[in-house]
């Protein structure tokens, strides 16, 4: 039993360090890099942004609610409802092979709502902003014994993880003229992760070591946002859009959780795995963009973020947080729809979407940046009956390195989004 509790003990502070130290690590179910903190960050823009590579701080449609700037609430003229979900397919390869895997998941909802018409609008919504989804797997090897010629065994090491940070948000955007709106939202985050390792012996007589890792916590967080429109810019009937968001640094209030089972008996290791309570410290984001559109039927944008998560905190992975740095992300756009002509051409009754953006990420392994270089395409269909649509985008993309023995990742990604216009508050037949 001392060894087994000696291989419990090396385990539960060893594996915390295994990821980007071994090239045999294996990873399925979704990124490997959402292994790290407390997983990776997930775009909250709407499906029209997604779709051009963009964050949609810098522009609004009518018909399509968003959550990426509060101050376009203040532009609801009628009630919208948005739902997505998503299907995500990672190839991820290193130096000693290759995996692929898929992740389905369900993305933001959100209720859009005029208080008053055109000039104050409200939002809820509940959207991920973080993901863990991810199982590695790894051999290796551990000395026991009370000397220098101890006794070595192989073991198989499993880890498997799931869970992230939510958002439920609610939020007011006012419309002050014609040219400026400001907004501002407040939120509860809300973090829930299981984190579970299983060690295997299959060439000795000792016993499957099982052990979880439970983290949760909660916070508050602000945000607020603006947006100008500055109309015939050029010429008559066009339009520049100026937009910008700041999310206000989160401590998350934490609590660690830590129970083992031993052949399926359960087995209290609270004590030796010391459960905790501490803070996870988030950081802030800043957005910003512009957009211009010719007419009311393309548009062009340009957007980028900021997040400083060179400031990240998590007393319960200290050894993790070198490997945190700022990051940034550009995206170029456009959108185009002919349905506004008037044609009656089959081809002329969808949106049409592209962009691609980079993205230099918030992590540094072994001095390689975990960036992401990402192209965008999406198609909107149009309801017959009434403004409501049912946008599809797809995504393309490369993630990380083979560099240092860590992964690269090809990404495929489709998303359904949802768009229901004039909801409970209807458009006039006649007007």
């Amino acid at each position: 039993m001392k060894k087994l509790a000696l291989i419990i003990i090396l385990l539960i502070f060893g594996t915390s360090t295994a990821f980007a130290q071994s090239g045999d690590a294996k990873a399925s179910s979704g990124s490997v890099y959402s292994k790290i903190g407390i997983g990776y960050p997930l775009p909250t823009s709407n499906s029209a942004a997604q779709s051009m590579g963009l964050l949609g701080v810098s522009f609004n449609d009518t018909f399509v609610g968003t959550i990426a700037n509060p101050a376009h609430w203040g532009n609801t003229v009628y009630g919208l409802g948005v739902g997505e979900i998503g299907v995500d397919s990672y190839s991820a390869s290193d130096g000693t092979g290759s995996v692929t895997n898929s992740n389905f998941s369900v993305g933001q909802f959100q209720l859009q709502l005029p208080i008053i018409r055109g000039e104050l609008g409200v939002s809820g919504s509940f959207a991920p902003v973080t993901e863990a989804k991810f199982r590695t797997f790894e051999q290796k090897t551990i000395a026991i014994g009370d000397n220098i010629q101890g006794e070595t065994i192989d073991f198989n090491l499993e880890n498997r993880g799931s869970g992230g940070l939510n958002r439920a948000e609610l939020g007011l955007g006012w419309r002050i003229n014609s040219n400026i709106s400001v907004g501002y939202a407040t939120s509860l985050y809300f973090l829930s992760m299981d984190d579970s390792y299983v060690a295997r012996f299959p060439q000795s007589p000792y016993r499957d070591v099982n052990f979880t890792i439970e983290t949760s916590g909660h916070s508050f967080g602000h945000r607020v946002g603006t947006f100008i429109r500055l109309p015939n810019i050029l010429q008559e009937d066009d339009q520049l859009g100026i937009g910008a968001t700041i999310d206000f640094p989160v401590e998350l209030n934490s609590e660690r959780k830590q129970t083992g089972f031993i052949n399926n008996g359960a087995v209290n290791l609270s004590k030796d795995l010391q459960n905790a309570t501490g803070p996870i410290k988030l950081p802030m984001k800043v957005s910003g963009g512009v957009s211009y559109s010719p007419s009311n039927k393309l548009m062009v944008g340009l957007e980028g973020l900021y997040e400083g998560w060179s400031g990240y905190g998590n007393d319960f992975k200290p050894s993790e947080e070198q490997m945190f740095v700022d990051r940034y992300k550009m995206g170029l756009g456009v959108q185009y729809f002919p349905y506004v002509t008037g044609s009656t051409n089959f081809l002329s009754n969808f949106k049409y979407r592209a962009g691609a953006s980079y993205d230099t990420g918030h992590l540094d392994i072994d001095g390689q940046r975990i960036n992401t270089l990402k192209f965008a395409f999406g198609i909107g269909i149009r309801s017959p009956r009434s403004n409501s649509s049912i946008d599809l985008s797809f995504e393309y993309g490369i993630r990380g390195t083979q560099t240092s023995n860590l992964a690269q990742e090809n990404i495929w990604g489709v998303r359904l989004t949802l768009n229901l216009a004039e909801v409970m508050f209807f458009r006039p037949k006649l007007q």
